[in-house]
């Protein structure tokens, strides 16, 4: 039987389940671009301090080779210290790198982790695979996005340098200042538009890597239909669900038991809310209800608030079982509550009307 055909995009479960695996849309060209011009950047505001330090550290590793042991102890502390002064000078280039690097990829995967990646696989070692994977659509796609960096590159290059083609004809008859200075300037203006002409690339390598992605994890209308059934039906998907459902409906009881009138007990197991305004309602209106531990916060919250509370366990025990939250009480028990709100109103010194 043919495999149905996948037209349905990702659910969100299918796209954690994915992530967690480590399959994510993501461009390497944004990183090298993004660290690309991070250390253009960085040269550009240290690159003086820079190549004064590598200056010194040059002049200093000369004259540290002259009365060089040549043993291998010696040259292993000469090359040491030669490393660690040079990742000192280097510092602002090597860390605006590493930043522009992490800022890039937390941009485009957000914060990730995942063994999944590198976790081994005997696959990965089947000849055959390998076969497949370097002759497929992908592999091609990645040599012509290669191709197509170093014709783009080499074009912006070109056009550069015949732009500035006579000051490059002049190099030979400057002196040594000026041949460095203008090497200088137009190594800079080469990189940045290198830089820029990368990061172009890059963007429009992202959305082809997204469109890829979103491709590749396209579902069918039959996974889609077995992933609904797997987490509608999951037990205890329901029972968290129904106790979220629950507790939104005590604390939406709790909070409206301040806006009562009067709340009637039965007195230990039963405890109801009940709102009246004369002038406002047609009939007293059960605002909360509960039995045993939520009849106990019912009763706290009235407490709280100053909200009456009168003992009547007839009264209590109709009002349970025959009004529900939000409605008005049954007309059988209209006197019965007269009577405990006129009794509420003596007590408060309130008039009825």
């Amino acid at each position: 039987m043919a495999a149905e055909e996948k037209t349905e995009l990702a659910t969100p479960r299918k796209r954690e389940e994915v992530r967690k695996r480590g399959q994510v849309a993501k461009s390497a060209d944004i990183n090298a671009a993004v660290g690309l011009i991070a250390c253009l950047i960085a040269l550009k505001i240290a690159g003086p301090h820079i190549g004064t330090g590598l200056r010194e550290l040059a002049e200093s590793a000369f004259r540290g080779a002259v009365h060089l042991e040549l043993t291998p102890g010696g040259v292993q502390g000469l090359f040491a210290t030669f490393l660690g002064k040079s990742l000192v000078v280097l510092a602002p280039v090597l860390l605006a790198a590493a930043g522009a690097g992490l800022i890039a990829n937390v941009a485009q995967v957000g914060f990730l982790v995942s063994s999944t990646p590198v976790t081994p696989d005997i696959s990965r070692i089947n000849p055959l695979a390998g076969l497949q994977r370097m002759f497929s659509i992908r592999t091609f796609a990645e040599l012509a996005k290669g191709i197509g960096k170093l014709i783009v590159v080499g074009m912006v290059s070109y056009k550069y340098l015949r732009a500035h083609y006579q000051t490059v004809v002049m190099l030979p008859t400057m002196d040594r200042s000026e041949v460095i200075a203008t090497l200088g300037q137009l190594g800079w203006g080469l990189l940045v538009r290198a830089a820029v002409a990368l990061l172009i690339i890059a963007v429009l390598d992202y959305m082809f890597q997204r469109a890829q992605f979103e491709k590749s994890i396209m579902m069918s209308r039959q996974e889609v239909k077995e992933e609904f059934r797997r987490t509608e039906g999951d037990p205890l998907v329901k029972a968290r669900v129904r106790q979220q459902q629950r507790e939104m409906t005590r604390t939406r009881m709790i909070a409206e038991v301040a806006r009562a009138s009067v709340v009637v007990t039965n007195p230990v197991h039963l405890a109801v809310a009940v709102r009246y305004e004369p002038k406002e309602m047609n009939a007293p209106t059960v605002l909360a209800k509960g039995q045993r531990l939520m009849a106990e916060r019912i009763k706290e919250t009235a407490r709280e608030h100053g909200v009456p509370i009168v003992e009547n366990p007839p009264v209590a025990q109709l009002l349970f079982k025959t009004a529900e939250t939000g409605q008005e009480i049954q007309e059988a028990l209209y006197q019965a509550m007269a009577e405990i709100v006129a009794y509420v109103y003596r007590l408060s010194g309130r008039k009825a009307n």
